[in-house]
């Protein structure tokens, strides 16, 4: 990591370099991400975006957690690849959404939606109520964010 502890990683310093040339440009910008996707291109993939149940804890946060296995995603079943699951983690008193992490198939691809809603403070809630196409594998997000209150259908 750097010197902030955080991972160095070649998308959060595209993103930090634009922020730079911008300030540079005169514009005014300061550097207020609430996570950046760390990613590992193994099989199968592993990414995390925000923050785990143990880091929750450790910021004094009482956490809720839906997780939903791939085993049950219809996509992931046609595509043999259901090995892993997607893991919500949601603040317990706002339902704020913490974290989100993957194992599975495309799940670097996947994390974008999860980072997309931290930035935005979504809660599972919202998450839970956005429609997800079927068949894919994004429905699995969906899933684990219903299970956050125990309502995944699909399981």
């Amino acid at each position: 990591g750097d010197v902030t502890g955080e991972p160095m990683l070649a998308h959060r310093a595209m993103a930090q370099g634009e922020m730079v040339a911008e300030i540079a440009a005169g514009l005014f910008r300061a550097w207020d991400k609430r996570c950046i996707p760390a990613i590992c291109f193994t099989h199968p993939e592993i990414v995390s975006a925000g923050l785990s149940p143990e880091d929750a804890k450790r910021a004094g946060l009482d956490a809720k957690i839906g997780q939903f296995p791939f085993a049950a995603n219809g996509r992931a079943r046609a595509m043999d690849a259901t090995e892993g699951l997607v893991k919500v983690i949601a603040d317990a008193k706002t339902d704020r959404l913490l974290g989100l992490h993957i194992l599975g198939p495309r799940a670097s691809d996947l994390i974008a939606e999860a980072a997309l809603a931290i930035e935005f403070a979504a809660t599972a809630e919202d998450i839970a109520r956005a429609v997800h196409a079927h068949p894919t594998l994004p429905e699995a997000i969906k899933e684990a964010a219903l299970a956050v209150d125990r309502r995944a259908i699909h399981i």
